[in-house]
């Protein structure tokens, strides 16, 4: 595949990604503002029904006594308005943070390379520079499982390799691993998923906070108990959707930019085969953990450079592209460079 046709088509995955999650990302906006608004105007609606039954003499005729009166239109677009002011509050907020306080704990615990490794911290430079963005953060954490993440974007990135990968590979290796995270770093990749998981974990926070009790709350009429477990699991089917497209979102982005950063290292190194060669090692070492299953458990699959062990039966979730066929190509790339140092 020619250069441009390349680039045409991480532009096009980009793009898909972007229409996906977008449309996705306005749907469950307005859900979350219906939900928000709906419960809102309910306490305001039952605050002032017994402000009418306390005070209906002086309020006689207000549109306070006759809020319930209020046609259906006004009402619903009423309740996604006051939604939409909350929203950023409610969901929006927490979800930021909550991605912000996963991204510390991955990088957090882990030893600055320059104390432990300062040859990584070496290359690591030398290799930002080529890529033209600021030295990134290194850091190595304290962890088996071979891993590489790289996280935030062309300014004030750090990258994270476990001690696990380091054992693991030679030292050309983990300079094809370490040009490979910095690459994704000069693309911005890692923020723009952040962006594309936002509203997939909005999706989930609605259904989570929005499920009710199967035991009937004293107090509350069947009817009224009945008709909120129908309307949670309508809310449940439609947010579940979400999430499908949003996953299917985040996997036509991840795949194509890991395979632009495969392309990437190569080219900052001259080496196409240590990066290759650096897949293969760490594709056989790898599986689910036979003795602490917690270390296991911190494994992310978006930002890591290996798909996880238990990978998504359906080709079009999964965030990375088959490491097979990752190799594959670089192999392709390292015997075309040889030909064309030997042709010249």
């Amino acid at each position: 595949m020619s250069l441009t046709r390349r680039h045409l088509s991480l532009v096009g995955r980009g793009l898909g990604a972007l229409v996906i999650v977008t449309c996705v990302s306005l749907t469950i906006a307005v859900i979350a503002a219906g939900v928000l608004g709906a419960t809102a105007l309910l306490v305001v609606g039952t605050g002032l029904t017994l402000l009418s039954v306390l005070f209906f003499p002086v309020l006689e005729g207000t549109w306070i006594v006759n809020f319930w009166d209020l046609p259906p239109t006004t009402v619903v677009a009423a309740a996604i308005g006051i939604g939409f002011v909350a929203l950023p509050v409610v969901y929006l907020r927490p979800v930021r943070a909550e991605i912000r306080a996963f991204e510390r704990t991955i990088a957090e615990p882990g030893a600055s390379a320059d104390d432990r490794h300062p040859e990584l911290a070496a290359a690591s430079r030398k290799l930002a520079a080529q890529a033209g963005i600021p030295e990134p953060d290194l850091r190595i954490v304290n962890r088996r499982r071979p891993e590489s993440y790289a996280i935030g974007g062309r300014t004030g990135g750090t990258i994270v390799l476990t001690r696990g990968l380091i054992r693991e590979l030679d030292d050309a290796e983990r300079v094809a691993v370490l040009a490979h995270e910095i690459a994704h770093l000069a693309n911005d990749d890692s923020r723009f998923m952040r962006r594309l998981l936002v509203p997939l974990l909005v999706a989930e926070r609605i259904e989570v906070d929005e499920r009710p009790t199967l035991n009937r709350v004293h107090g509350v009429s069947p009817i009224s108990h009945g008709g909120r477990l129908l309307a949670w699991g309508v809310l449940t089917a439609v947010t579940t959707g979400q999430e499908r497209l949003c996953e299917l979102g985040i996997g036509l982005f991840s795949r194509g930019r890991e395979f632009a950063a495969d392309r990437a290292a190569a080219e900052l190194t001259g080496s196409p085969g240590a990066l290759a060669s650096a897949l293969e090692t760490l594709d056989d070492s790898r599986g689910p953990p036979t003795q602490d299953k917690r270390e296991y458990a911190r494994s992310t699959s978006t930002l890591d450079i290996l798909p996880p062990a238990k990978r998504s039966r359906n080709r079009f979730f999964r965030t990375h592209p088959e490491t097979a066929r990752r190799i594959e190509r670089l192999k392709t790339m390292a015997e075309t460079a040889q030909e064309t140092r030997t042709a010249s």
